[in-house]
């Protein structure tokens, strides 16, 4: 809940002007946490995925992958897959692996 929002003032949810309001308010909140320099450069790199996203595996949690399973998401289209099996790779403390690209290219 950011600072100043009226709850009031968010509603209907998923309307222009209702919308705009609680997103001012977000950002308003970030901005007072980080730098604008700081969040440019996070909103470039790829996001961390709490879950998998795709079936078969779609809703899994990353902890229930071994590592061949997280070797085989680093050939993931989605740049947020391979990023977030790297990421999980990286904390149980598995050495790099090499990025494979699907045969048709990018």
């Amino acid at each position: 809940m950011p600072d100043g929002l009226e709850h009031d003032g968010g509603l209907p949810a998923h309307q222009a002007i209702p919308d705009t309001y609680v997103t001012a308010h977000d950002l308003s909140d970030l901005l007072s946490s980080a730098s604008l320099k700081q969040l440019l450069a996070c909103s470039r790199e790829p996001l961390f995925l709490p879950r998998v996203p795709s079936e078969p595996n779609c809703g899994k949690s990353w902890n229930r992958f071994d590592e061949k399973a997280l070797v085989g998401f680093l050939q993931d289209r989605d740049a947020d897959v391979p990023f977030t099996a790297t990421t999980e790779r990286t904390r149980r403390s598995y050495r790099p692996a090499k990025k494979i690209e699907p045969e048709q290219g990018r």
